[in-house]
C-alpha cells in the first residue's frame, strides 16, 4: 500500500458529506489516522464505520463549527489522542439560492457563521495546535469557483468563499514561520447532496456540455486534491487556491438565466441544454 501520509493526523470537518467522505477515504488510504468531524454525528459514525470496515484508520465526532467551545474541544481531543494534529481539511460550508433583492438576513447571517466564521474557528485551532506541536502542518480550505466566478442567486455563498480565499492567502503568510502551509480548493459542479437537487432537474446535462472535460465534478476529484495539498508533494505550495471543475470557472457556465431586455421585474429560471438538434451528426 502506497502511505505517504503514514504518521500523519488530519482532520476533516464537513465529513460526513459527499466531498467530506471521498477525502477521508483517501487521506486514511494513504496512512493517515483521520478524524471525521460533523454536525451531524450519526452521519460521521456512519461514515467512519464503512471506512473503518475496509481496514482503514477512521473515527468520528459530532462537532458544529459555529460553536467555538465545541471546536476547541474536538481540537484539543484530537491533538492530545494522537500526539498532534499535521492536516487539517475546513470542508463545511453551508449554501442556499435566493434572489439579491429577497435574500433574508438570517439567510445571510448563517451563510457567515457557517462559511466565514466558522471556517475561520476551524483553520484557528489547527493553526494553534500546529504551532503547538512543533512540526508543521497543511491546512486546506474547500471554498468554490463561485469565489472567483459569480454565480446570480449565489450572492451570500459567493462573498463568503471569496472571504475565504483571501483569508487563506493571509494565513499563509503568517504561518509560513511555522511550517504551515494553508491552501484552497475550488470545486466546480460536483456531485453532492447539497447540489443532487438541480443536478436532477436537468443541470446535468447543462454542466456536461458546458464543462471542457464534458462531466460533472465526482467528490473524488477533490480528494485527490487535497491529498496533494496534504503531503510532501506540495511541501513548497502554499497560499493558493486551485480549481477542481473541469475547466468550466472559464468557460463561465451559469445555473441561471433571465432575459435583460425585461427591465424591472425580469424572473430568473434554472437553465437547461437546449434540445439539441440531430441532423448531421451522425446520430
Amino acid at each position: 500500500m502506497h502511505t505517504p501520509l503514514r504518521d500523519r493526523v488530519a482532520l476533516i470537518t464537513g465529513g460526513a458529506g459527499g466531498i467530506g467522505a471521498a477525502t477521508a477515504r483517501k487521506l486514511a488510504g494513504q496512512g493517515a489516522a483521520v478524524v471525521v468531524a460533523d454536525r451531524d454525528g450519526a452521519a460521521a459514525e456512519h461514515v467512519a464505520a464503512g471506512l473503518r470496515a475496509e481496514g482503514l484508520g477512521v473515527r468520528a465526532v459530532a462537532m458544529d463549527q459555529t460553536d467555538p467551545e465545541q471546536v476547541e474541544r474536538v481540537f484539543s481531543e484530537t491533538a492530545q489522542a494522537n500526539g498532534g494534529l499535521d492536516i487539517c481539511f475546513a470542508n463545511a460550508g453551508w449554501g442556499r439560492v435566493d434572489a439579491f433583492l429577497d435574500l433574508p438576513l438570517a439567510t445571510w447571517n448563517r451563510h457567515v457563521a457557517v462559511n466565514l466564521t466558522g471556517t475561520f474557528l476551524v483553520c484557528q485551532a489547527a493553526a494553534r495546535h500546529m504551532v503547538q506541536g512543533g512540526r508543521g502542518g497543511s491546512i486546506i480550505v474547500n471554498t468554490s469557483n463561485g469565489a472567483v466566478a459569480p454565480a446570480a442567486l449565489f450572492s451570500a455563498y459567493c462573498a463568503t468563499k471569496a472571504a475565504l480565499n483571501m483569508l487563506v492567502q493571509v494565513m499563509a503568510g503568517e504561518l509560513g514561520g511555522h511550517d504551515i502551509r494553508v491552501n484552497a480548493v475550488m470545486p466546480g459542479v460536483t456531485a453532492t447532496a447539497m447540489t443532487k437537487d438541480l443536478l436532477e432537474q436537468g443541470m446535468d446535462r447543462l454542466v456536461e456540455a458546458q464543462t471542457p472535460l464534458g462531466r460533472v465534478g465526482r467528490p473524488e476529484d477533490v480528494a485527490a486534491a487535497v491529498a496533494f495539498l496534504a503531503g510532501d508533494d506540495s511541501s513548497y505550495v502554499t497560499g493558493t487556491a486551485q480549481l477542481v471543475d473541469g475547466g468550466a470557472t472559464h468557460n463561465v457556465p451559469r445555473w441561471f438565466t433571465t432575459d435583460y431586455r425585461r427591465r424591472g421585474a425580469a424572473p430568473w429560471r434554472l437553465r437547461h441544454l437546449e434540445t439539441p438538434t440531430t441532423e448531421g451528426d451522425g446520430t
